[in-house]
C-alpha cells in the first residue's frame, strides 16, 4: 500500500470516521481527506451530483486513493423519533427508504464514482461499515427490518463490486466491516450495561489492523472487528 497516495474517509467527521482518520495517520499517510455533509467538498446521498463533485475534487489531486473508508450509516432516525422496527406492523415507508438510501444506495454511488480512483499499482482498499445484523445466515432474532435489509443489500453491493473490480483493478480490495457496538450517536439508544461497548478509538484500531493485513485474495469478504470472517 502506497502511503504517498490519498486516504479518503467518507463520514470522516462522525465518531467512528474521526477515529478512523486518526488511525490511518499511524500507517504513515500524509494526506487524509475527510468528507461529510458539512465539509468542502460535501456529500449528500440525496444528490448524486455532490458525490460526483467530491470524486472530481479527489481526481484533481493527481494522486490515487489507497484507502477509501465509508463510515456512513443510519440505525434510527432521531429527527423523526423513529427506531428500528421490532415487528412487521412497525414498518414505515419513509424510514425504510431512508435506511436504504443511507445504508445501501449512497454507498453504491460512492463505489460508482470513487472505485476508478483506487490505486491499481499497489494494494488499495475500499471499506464500508456494515453490521453483523446484516448477515442473513446469522439472523437468529429477527426485528430491525429496514436496518437488517439495507445492510444485507450493502453486503451484496460490496461482494458484487469486488467481482467486477477484480477484473478492472487486480490490486483493489472491497470489504465490509462490522465495527462492533461503538459508543456513538448511532448506537446511543441501544447501549446496555451487559453489552460490550467499544470507544471509537478502540474499534478504529481494530479495523485499521484488519485493513493493514488484508490480502488481495480477501476481496469481497465481510469481517468482524476482531478479524474473524462473517457469513453473508
Amino acid at each position: 500500500m502506497n502511503t504517498e497516495n490519498l486516504a479518503v474517509v467518507i463520514g470522516g467527521t462522525g465518531s467512528i470516521g474521526g477515529a478512523i482518520s486518526e488511525q490511518i495517520k499511524s500507517l504513515g499517510f500524509k494526506e487524509i481527506i475527510k468528507i461529510g455533509r458539512k465539509t468542502n467538498p460535501s456529500i449528500d446521498f440525496n444528490d448524486e451530483q455532490t458525490i460526483k463533485n467530491a470524486a472530481e475534487f479527489i481526481k484533481n489531486k493527481k494522486k490515487a486513493i489507497s484507502i477509501l473508508f465509508d463510515a456512513t450509516g443510519i440505525l434510527h432516525d432521531e429527527e423523526n423519533n423513529q427506531m428500528p422496527e421490532k415487528t412487521l406492523k412497525n414498518i414505515n415507508l419513509k424510514f425504510a427508504q431512508k435506511n436504504f438510501l443511507i445504508n445501501a444506495i449512497g454507498p453504491s454511488l460512492l463505489i460508482k464514482h470513487f472505485a476508478p480512483l483506487l490505486d491499481s499499482e499497489q494494494k488499495s482498499v475500499f471499506v464500508t461499515l456494515s453490521a453483523k445484523v446484516g448477515s442473513i445466515s446469522d439472523n437468529g432474532f429477527g426485528g430491525w427490518y429496514s436496518y437488517r435489509a439495507s445492510k444485507a443489500a450493502l453486503n451484496q453491493l460490496i461482494k458484487t463490486a469486488s467481482i467486477e473490480m477484480k477484473i478492472k483493478n487486480k490490486n483493489s480490495i472491497f470489504i465490509a466491516l462490522h465495527p462492533g457496538t461503538v459508543k456513538s450517536k448511532l448506537s446511543k439508544p441501544f447501549q446496555k450495561s451487559n453489552l460490550k461497548i467499544q470507544a471509537p478509538e478502540e474499534s478504529a484500531a481494530h479495523l485499521i489492523k484488519i485493513i493493514k493485513e488484508l490480502k488481495t485474495s480477501e476481496t469481497g469478504k465481510f469481517f468482524n472487528w476482531d478479524g474473524t470472517e462473517l457469513p453473508w
